[in-house]
């Protein structure tokens, strides 16, 4: 995506939101114009979350200590499934950064562990604080959605569009960021209004599917992270 689509996409989600969160299935360090894209949500006026692997984060380190997030989460789990890097090089040079981005600037920064597969805990805690915007979050792994998972369920509730949406590299609108393939495209943000995008058949039906608790998209019914928010309901 390059700096000018992004500029458009921020105009097209001020109306909606406050916080814009850089991840979606991909590495948000990789991209070439990081400063750039941190800037325009700078003078947007945008909160910046951004997930990671932590294994750029001491090469960009530069640019997130002149343009601080206002939080990173790091997923340290991810490093299970990553066999080509060096854990004690990683582990070395990804909390030589959180320290550097703790003392430097006022970033949080959340460790996350999403691959305790008992009962999510921690001493006890989902969310351990570490110190002072230090966290280390614990969840249970789950499965990506896809239609060809044997889990389905109609039942459900998920927050996709009411909370959240997610716009892939393209521009392609999807209601959550799960959704990294665009199976779900509503439409593409750089040709259709983001306002019309929403106010589609498609958007308006999904949505009051899920004021029914069912799931009206086959993705979503192939999607067990909607299990959750059961507990909420």
């Amino acid at each position: 995506m390059s700096v000018e689509e992004f500029s458009h996409i921020l105009e097209q989600v001020r109306p909606y939101a406050n916080y814009i969160y850089l991840h979606v299935k991909g590495e948000p360090l990789l991209h070439p114009q990081l400063r750039d894209i941190l800037v325009c949500c700078k003078n947007a006026g945008m909160t910046v979350n951004l997930t990671t692997n932590g294994t750029l984060l001491k090469d960009k380190l530069d640019i997130l200590l002149n343009t601080p997030p206002h939080q990173i989460n790091i997923s340290l789990h991810s490093a299970d499934d990553n066999d080509c890097i060096d854990m004690d090089s990683y582990i070395q040079q990804l909390f030589y950064s959180c320290e550097k981005l703790l003392t430097d600037t006022d970033t949080e920064i959340s460790l996350r562990l999403w691959n305790t597969k008992e009962e999510p805990l921690l001493f006890g805690e989902r969310n351990c604080v570490i110190k002072r915007h230090l966290y280390v979050n614990v969840q249970s792994p789950f499965e990506w959605p896809s239609l060809d998972n044997d889990y389905c369920n109609e039942r459900g509730f998920c927050q996709g569009l009411r909370q959240h949406l997610a716009i892939l590299s393209d521009g392609t609108v999807v209601p959550c960021c799960l959704d990294g393939n665009g199976v779900m495209a509503l439409g593409n943000i750089l040709k259709t209004p983001l306002k019309d995008i929403l106010e589609s058949p498609r958007s308006q039906a999904f949505m009051a599917g899920f004021r029914k608790k069912q799931a009206v998209e086959p993705l979503c019914r192939h999607c067990s992270f909607k299990e959750r928010f059961s507990h909420k309901l």
